[in-house]
């Protein structure tokens, strides 16, 4: 990724110096001196007729997220080189292909007995399990390491795994689609939704649906507020606002929906959402604002209740994204810790996204989302009466599933219970907070806002330390965590996995710190981490600097 565009990036540079040096030898100062009124009349005449016949009958792309007009400006510059320069845009796809190459020779090394074609008479059992097991034993060398950030949130217990396994195993053929054939799926399916609907204050009906992971749940919490505003308030030209930490599915939630993503500011001390710049970017147009428990990259959970304040005042949605941290904060109270009032028990929650594949600790592949009311959940429903395959209907955005992953939630949520739950939500959060206070003893980094929940992340505070630096020496001894940007910092969620590792790791930071302050040059660029994200960030167009991202995906799918 590091040699993808820097000779465009080093041009664009040069290309703004001559624009400049071009500005100055232009007696274009000496001209408008010299017009009278009526020239000036004129001259402004003709340029708003050009102007005016360019917006109309030219394709200008739209402006990128919060996009300044100076940046929107600044990217189509680059743009108009990056695509009209001889050898500039071969270059490129160049870079591209040898990015993909080398993305691709990476995923190689983890790659064994590849299968290209569909086998002519079939395998024999023995050997398919054969390369299971050697499949299982390279991929679970993590399980139980202590250092994974998130990703691998089961109980460290073999067991109570096994024991998902086998239950699970019995629900790898049914069909939540199809009710009439596998009535205990749908069973498991609708009392998954109470379970979680109660914990989360819907004590007479709980009113959800079962999705795949948080990005489901996202998008259809937007879809639905997308055809709510429609059909109930006649908008058609949809807005949501959201702090610029949300999760990405909202983005992509925009861009599949049509749904304008509107960013508000977050506050650099706090790391919460700025309050009054939300305010300020709703309008008649508005059909949702959006508030985390907690946000991913930093940990921190927005103020919720003057997000309620403000969505009940507006008579518009707000959907609180909790499915990093649902089943943690929703046992807080249980064990004495305040975090105020989040759920439907709070006026102006209207919806509640939340994964029980992480702190509620079930296998990968399920999450719910949660509605106020059944006319909201319905906006999110697909139905149609008049195809000729026959009336049909799917509550979430997949039509057959496998039952595995309802099946895996319901087994979880009744072999743990309540009383479990709150001693884990416990464990995380007590962890999570003395974590914080260890990383801000540390002077040359500074802990972002107050983390209680079940992240903490931390920046720089030294001009010579490239928090990047610190990620690169932790990867090579093992660690594996999470960059985040703007401002650049470090993330670790915490697991059951990693609590009991924590001390090793508040240990390897400083002693990282202390390796990069013995040869801060060394360390300047903070390695492929800070290569990265130095070489997007440099690119004018973020639609192009995604594109440079997509060609990682590229290598995935490819064998």
């Amino acid at each position: 990724m590091e040699q993808l565009l820097p000779m465009v990036i080093e041009e664009y540079n040069v290309f703004k110096q001559f624009i400049r040096e071009l500005y100055k030898q232009t007696p274009l100062q000496e001209y408008t001196k010299s017009l009278d009124i009526f020239d000036t009349a004129v001259l402004v005449s003709i340029i708003s007729i050009i102007g005016l016949w360019a917006i109309r009958n030219l394709n200008f792309p739209n402006k990128d997220y919060n996009q300044s007009f100076f940046g929107y400006l600044k990217a189509q510059i680059f743009l108009f080189f990056v695509n009209y320069c001889p050898g500039v845009n071969s270059y490129i796809e160049k870079q591209k292909q040898n990015a993909l190459q080398s993305f691709s020779d990476s995923m190689e090394k983890m790659t064994t007995k590849k299968t290209l074609k569909l086998p002519e008479n079939g395998i024999d059992t023995d050997t398919i399990m054969d390369k299971l097991n050697e499949w299982v034993e390279r991929d679970i060398k993590h399980y139980g390491s202590g250092k994974v950030s998130g990703s691998l949130y089961v109980m460290p217990d073999k067991q109570f795994i096994k024991n998902a396994q086998d239950f699970c195993k019995n629900f790898l053929y049914s069909n939540p689609l199809h009710p009439d054939l596998w009535p205990a799926t749908r069973q498991m399916e609708a009392e998954v939704i109470r379970m979680t609907g109660d914990l989360f204050g819907q004590e007479k009906e709980s009113i959800g649906i079962v999705t795949t992971g948080g990005t489901e749940s996202i998008l259809l919490g937007m879809l639905a507020y997308r055809n709510w505003g429609e059909q109930y308030k006649g908008i058609t030209n949809p807005n949501i606002v959201i702090p610029e930490t949300a999760h990405a599915a909202f983005y992509r939630a925009g861009e599949y929906f049509k749904i304008q993503v509107r960013i508000a500011k977050v506050n650099q001390t706090t790391f919460q959402v700025d309050v009054n710049d939300l305010r300020r970017q709703i309008d008649s147009n508005t059909v949702c604002i959006v508030g985390s428990l907690p946000n991913f990259g930093y940990g921190i959970f927005d103020p919720i209740e003057q997000l309620a304040q403000i969505a009940k005042k507006k008579k518009i949605g707000l959907h609180i994204d909790a499915c990093l941290g649902g089943f943690t904060a929703i046992f807080a109270k249980d064990h004495g810790v305040d975090l105020g009032k989040f759920d439907f028990t709070l006026d102006g929650v209207t919806s509640i996204s939340c994964d029980q594949h992480k702190h509620g600790l079930a296998p990968k592949g399920v999450s719910t989302v949660l509605f106020k009311t059944k006319q909201l959940r319905e906006s999110a429903f697909f139905s149609i009466a008049t195809w000729s395959g026959g009336a049909y209907a799917a509550p979430s955005m997949q039509g057959s599933k496998c039952g595995v992953g309802v099946a895996g939630a319901w087994f979880t949520m009744q072999s743990i219970g309540k009383k479990k739950y709150i001693e884990y939500s416990k464990k995380i959060m007590d962890a999570t907070q003395l974590l914080a206070k260890q990383l801000s003893e540390i002077p040359e980094i500074q802990v972002c806002g107050n983390p209680q929940i079940n992240c903490v992340a931390f920046i720089s505070k030294q001009s010579w330390l490239n928090v990047y630096a610190v990620h690169e020496i932790l990867t090579h001894q093992g660690w594996t965590i999470s960059s985040v940007q703007k401002p650049a910092g470090i993330h670790i969620s915490i697991t059951q996995q990693n609590v009991s590792n924590l001390k090793q790791y508040v240990h390897d930071i400083k002693a990282a710190i202390e390796k990069i302050k013995a040869n801060p040059q060394e360390y300047k660029k903070g390695g492929e981490m800070g290569t990265l994200y130095g070489t997007t960030q440099k690119i004018p167009d973020s639609k192009l600097a995604g594109q440079a991202l997509k060609v990682y995906l590229d290598s995935l799918l490819k064998i």
